[in-house]
This record gives C-alpha cells, structure tokens and sequence, in this order.
C-alpha cells in the first residue's frame, strides 16, 4: 500500500476532530475517502465512526450510502448489506461503485456467476478500474474451480496494467494449479520481453528452471534478478541452490557471502554455507559457518542438529550428544533428532540415557518398527528383561506381529526363566519367519539350545 495512503493529512485531522470532540465540516467525497481508508486498514470502529459522521452530514448522498452497503460487507453483515442493495438498486444500478460491491455482495453469498456478471457490466461503464475489476472476476472463476478461465481474466488484468503484481501472482498460481509450468515459462518470457526489468517476472522464471532442473537457465535467470536488484537476498539463495545442484559448491558459498553485508538476519545463510562446507568436505570450516548461525539465532534448531551430525562424523559422540540435546531443546517433536541422539548414546554406551529417548520416539511415532525392536533391544542389554517383556506385549506386538518381536520375546521369558512362555513365544518365531533364526541367535545365543529342544519334542 502506496506510503502517503498510511500519511494522509485528511485522516489525521478527522481522527484529530473525533478526539477533541470538535464539529468539522466535510464534503462528501473527503469522508467517502475516509471510510475507504479505514476499511482497507481493517479498523472497523473507525469505519463506523467516520460513516455514522458522514451520514449525519449527507444523510442522502448516494457513494456514502453505497460505503455503507461496503463498511456492511466488511462486517460479514449480508442481510443488512442486502436491504439497502435491493433499496438502491433503480438509482444506482449504473453507478460503478454500486456494481462492485453488489459484484462482492453475491460473491460472498457463494453465487460467483452472478458476481461475474455485474463485475462484466461494471466493465462496460469505467476502464479506469479494468485490472481491478478483473482480478475481481478471475477471483471468482477460482471460487467455481474454472482455473483456465481465472487465467483469462487475470491476463486481462495484467495487460491492462504491467505492474499489477497481483494479477502477475495470480497468473503464475493458475499455471501452478493445472500444473503447466511449461506454459508458464513461456507467458514470464512473453511478459519478459515487454517487461525486461520486471524482478518478478525473472525471478519466477528462475524457479521454475529450478524445479525442471534447468539449473543453468536458473542461473541465468537469477543473474538477471540481481543485475536488477543487487541486493535480492532471494535471487542470490535460489542462485546458490541451482550452484548447489550442479556440484559447484565454492561458487554457490560465494554467491551466499555475497548477501551477508546487507542481510540483517544472515542465519540461514550460515547455516546453508556451513552444509556446502561440508559437501566440499571442509568439517572446520562448515563448523565454524554453523557456529556463527547460532550465534545469530540460538533457536535455529537445524544448525545445532547440523553441529550434532557433524561432531559424529568426527566420532566426537559427547559433543554430538550435547548438540543434538540443544536441537531437542528447541524441537522436541522432531522423530529424527531423537533417532540422532540415541544413535550417539548407544555409541557411548549410555544404555540408560538410550532407553529414555527411545521411549519417547515410540510415543511421538509408534508405527515405525524398528523404533520398537531398538527399544525392546536396549531393555535386553542392561537387562531389563521384565520391562522388555511388558513392552512386547502391550505395546509392540499391538501394532506389529513380526517374528523379531516374538524371538525377542522368548529370549526374554528364557532369560527370566519362565521356559513355558518362551517356548511358545520361540514357536511362533520360528512359524512366523524362520529365515532370521541365525540372525536372532546371533543376538540371544539363549535360543540355540532352545530351538533343538523344540525341534526333538514329537508333534
């Protein structure tokens, strides 16, 4: 919204007037204007305010009755909004401001075709407002599902005025939702060609190259951006991404260093350049880039989880452990972290610790399978045999019936020496998937002796 709008002289001393509780006189078109305003900032007391003090002034003016029917519209208040549509429509029904909001009047009650229509008629009567009005019918089209035709409208808008970014976005999402970026590239070249400096337009079409893995035409699209606007943090990111992509991490490191003297919140830039550092296998270097994020903003979690993975492929399991902790901290619904952070306790031998965050991984994601046998896993190897048990059958074997869980199962009951249950538990192991018999006594070597038991009892 255009600066003066927010700096209006003629709304400062109205608002000026209602505090002193002064009588001023106004003519028509400066409250009409003053309404507007407050509409469009979503102040509804004050739209109130300065309606009930046009009225008052202009009890029969025409554009004020009709911002009634518009400060109605703004409340939600249809019914209202109606009466004094139905008692102004012989008078006013040629009038342009009239047509616009009986358009937006049954565009709100659900009933597009005919907001279409009067949004056609208004047309007719003022060019001025054309891409306007026709954002306003391809709006509709949208609501009815009709994509192709919201396009057509939308296209209207913008040739009728370039610099319409909504129109421009509009478009651009009508393409995305039929899915026809091909389509899409062409109307951002058509408009680039009339249009060459549009920012906009180059950066779009910059992303769609990305996304058909186009990444030189991106990239010379993003230059573009930026020979444009030097400083589009935007252009100079996606630049970076398409670098990423063809392997030539040094020169997407300094494409990003190249935003760091005017972005005023560099983190995730950091944080990117640290994981090129490590692409180039340069650990010291992508820990100090993760660092600085952090630094800048202690609640990106991904930079600490970054940190974390990368002291454990420096088998530095302590340090990893603390800054997946920090990660957890600020994430604690992330499944991986958790995964991340048992991995680096069960490195350390923290079986205990182990346990703890694998029971809450269970708890955030319970139908993954392997959460469970690494849990059951970890109770057999500090012992925790009747916990194991308790696991199994009240929570694992609930979601899954795998052979695995069964064979733990047993080793568990044997080792708790309550053979019968084991027994029965080996059985329906063996019944179940016998084809990891040696992988499982690998594990529970209790089951060797077990198994030949079974085998030499008659059917």
């Amino acid at each position: 919204m255009d600066e003066d709008f927010f700096n209006n002289e003629l709304i400062e001393n109205f608002e000026q007037m209602l505090d002193n509780r002064e009588y001023r006189y106004y003519d028509s078109e400066d409250l009409v204007e003053i309404i507007e305003f407050y509409i469009e900032v979503n102040d509804s007391e004050y739209a109130k305010r300065a309606l009930e003090y046009a009225e008052k002034l202009h009890p029969d003016n025409l554009d004020i009755k009709i911002k009634r029917i518009d400060y109605l519209l703004f409340n939600n208040k249809l019914k209202e909004a109606s009466l004094i549509i139905q008692e102004l429509k012989e008078i006013a029904s040629k009038e342009i401001d009239y047509l616009l909001v009986e358009a937006r009047f049954w565009g709100m009650k659900n009933i597009p075709k005919k907001a279409i229509r009067l949004y056609e008629e208004a047309l007719k009567i003022d060019d001025e407002e054309t891409d306007f009005i026709c954002n306003c019918i391809g709006n509709e089209y949208l609501n009815m599902d009709e994509v192709h035709s919201a396009l057509i409208a939308f296209k209207k808008a913008l040739k009728f005025n370039p610099e319409n970014d909504y129109s421009f976005y509009s478009i651009v999402q009508c393409y995305e939702e039929i899915n026809d970026e091909r389509d899409c590239i062409e109307f951002l070249k058509d408009h680039i060609e009339d249009n060459p400096y549009s920012e906009a337009a180059w950066l779009q079409l910059g992303l769609l190259y990305n996304h058909q893995k186009e990444y030189n035409e991106a990239i010379n699209s993003f230059d573009y951006v930026i020979a444009i606007n030097p400083n589009s943090i935007s252009a100079h990111t996606h630049k970076a991404n398409s670098l990423d992509a063809l392997g030539e991490f040094s020169n997407a490191i300094t494409t990003l260093e190249e935003t760091l003297e005017y972005d005023t919140s560099p983190a995730t830039t950091y944080l990117k350049i640290g994981e090129l550092y490590e692409k180039l296998d340069k650990p010291q270097k992508a820990l100090k880039a993760y660092h600085i994020c952090i630094k800048e903003d202690p609640q990106l979690d991904k930079a600490w989880a970054n940190i974390a993975s990368l002291y454990d492929k420096l088998t530095n399991f302590e340090e990893a452990e603390y800054y997946i902790n920090r990660a957890i901290e600020l994430d604690d619904k992330n499944v991986n972290y958790y995964k991340n952070s048992i991995y680096y306790l069960l490195k350390q031998m923290k079986f205990e610790e182990a346990v703890n965050k694998l029971e809450k991984l269970i708890e955030l994601d319970p139908l993954v399978f392997n959460s469970w046998y690494a849990y059951i896993e970890t109770l057999t190897a500090i012992g925790e045999y009747e916990q194991a048990i308790a696991i199994i059958i009240s929570g694992a074997l609930k979601n899954f019936n795998r052979a695995e869980l069964f064979y733990q199962l047993s080793n568990a009951y044997y080792e708790t020496n309550q053979d019968q249950l084991g027994d029965e538990a080996l059985t329906n192991a063996l019944l179940l998937d016998r084809s990891i018999k040696d992988d499982m006594l690998d594990s529970y070597p209790i089951l060797q002796e077990k198994i030949i038991n079974l085998n030499q009892r008659p059917l």
